[in-house]
C-alpha cells in the first residue's frame, strides 16, 4: 500500500471512530445517571492521561510547556476555552438533541474560521469561501427547520449549544498552533484535556457516587475514552502527516456521516431527507474550504 493510500485509510478510520464516539456518549447519557458536564470531566481526565502517557512513551518532553510561564498561561487559556468548552458544548448538544445533529452543527467551525480570518485581515473572501459560507448557512437552515422558517425541528437550546460548539471548535483548531509548533501535538492536547477535566472537579466530583454503570454502559465508556479519543487521535495525526491537512479535512467529513448512520441504526434516531440534505450542504462547505486552501499555495508558487 502506498504512503498516500495508507494516510487516507488512517484518516478515514479515525473519522468513522470519531463519529461513533458521539453515538457512544449519547448511549451512555440515555442509559445512566451521568450528566453531560460529569461525562465531559471524566472523559477529559482519562483521555488527557492516556495522551500524555503516549506522548511520554514517544519521547516527548511533556513537562517542558509547564516550565515556561507565558506558554503555561496560553495552555491554561486553551484548556478552558478550547478543550473543556468544545467537549462540554458538544456533549450538552447531544444531551439536548442527538449525536448526529451535534456532530453536524460542530462542522460549521471551518466556515467560522475562514469568515473570522477574512474579517480580521479585512480581505475579501474568494468565490469558494463565499460558496462555503452560503452552503453552511443553507445546510444549517435545513437541518434545524426542515425548510419551514416558522418552526424549529430541534430545541432552541440544542441549536444555541450546537453553534457554541462550532465556535469552540474553531478556537480549539486555531489557537494552539504556536504551542503545538514548540512542544508537539500530543503534549499540548494531552495537558489541555487533563487541565480542562481538572477544572470541573470542584463542581462535579460529587457526582462520582452516581457512576453506577451496567456492563454495556461501562464498555461504551471504555470505547469513548480509549478508542474514541486516544486511538482515533493518534490515527488522525499520523494520517494527516502523510497526506496533508486539506486532504485530511475533506476525508474527515466521514465523521458526521458515520455519526448520522450509527445514530439511525443503533439508537433509532429519526433522520429525514431534509436532515440528510442539510448535512451534505454543511459537509460541502468543508470540501470547498479545503479546495480553496489547496489553491492558495499553488497560486503563491
Amino acid at each position: 500500500m502506498s504512503v498516500a493510500k495508507k494516510g487516507m485509510l488512517y484518516v478515514l478510520v479515525a473519522a468513522v471512530l470519531w463519529g461513533s464516539s458521539g453515538v457512544c456518549a449519547q448511549y451512555i447519557m440515555e442509559n445512566s445517571a451521568l450528566t453531560s458536564p460529569f461525562l465531559t470531566m471524566i472523559r477529559l481526565l482519562f483521555s488527557g492521561f492516556i495522551l500524555l502517557t503516549l506522548s511520554f512513551i514517544n519521547g516527548d518532553k511533556i513537562f517542558g510547556i509547564l516550565q515556561n510561564r507565558k506558554d503555561a498561561i496560553s495552555l491554561l487559556l486553551f484548556s478552558l476555552f478550547g478543550a473543556l468548552t468544545v467537549q462540554l458544548t458538544f456533549l450538552v448538544t447531544i444531551e439536548k438533541s442527538n449525536a448526529a445533529t451535534a456532530t453536524v452543527l460542530q462542522f460549521l467551525s471551518p466556515t467560522i474560521i475562514v469568515a473570522w480570518f477574512a474579517l480580521a485581515r479585512k480581505a475579501r473572501p474568494g468565490a469558494l469561501v463565499f460558496a462555503a459560507i452560503f452552503t453552511s448557512l443553507a445546510g444549517t437552515f435545513l437541518l434545524v427547520t426542515h425548510g419551514n422558517p416558522t418552526a424549529l425541528t430541534i430545541s432552541l437550546a440544542a441549536l444555541l449549544w450546537g453553534i457554541a460548539s462550532a465556535f469552540a471548535a474553531a478556537f480549539y483548531t486555531t489557537y494552539p498552533s504556536a504551542l503545538i509548533a514548540r512542544y508537539g501535538t500530543l503534549p499540548v492536547v494531552g495537558w489541555s484535556m487533563l487541565i480542562g477535566g481538572a477544572m470541573l472537579l470542584p463542581f462535579y466530583a460529587g457526582q462520582a457516587g452516581e457512576m453506577m454503570m451496567g456492563g454495556d454502559v461501562l464498555l461504551a465508556f471504555f470505547y469513548l475514552v480509549v478508542v474514541g479519543t486516544a486511538i482515533t487521535f493518534s490515527l488522525y495525526l499520523k494520517g494527516a502527516q502523510l497526506i496533508g491537512g486539506p486532504k485530511a479535512s475533506i476525508l474527515s467529513c466521514t465523521e458526521p456521516l458515520s455519526s448520522a448512520f450509527l445514530s439511525v441504526l443503533l439508537l433509532g434516531v429519526s433522520f429525514t431527507l431534509p436532515d440528510w440534505l442539510g448535512t451534505l450542504l454543511i459537509l460541502s462547505s468543508v470540501v470547498l474550504i479545503a479546495v480553496d486552501s489547496r489553491r492558495k499555495p499553488r497560486a503563491a508558487a
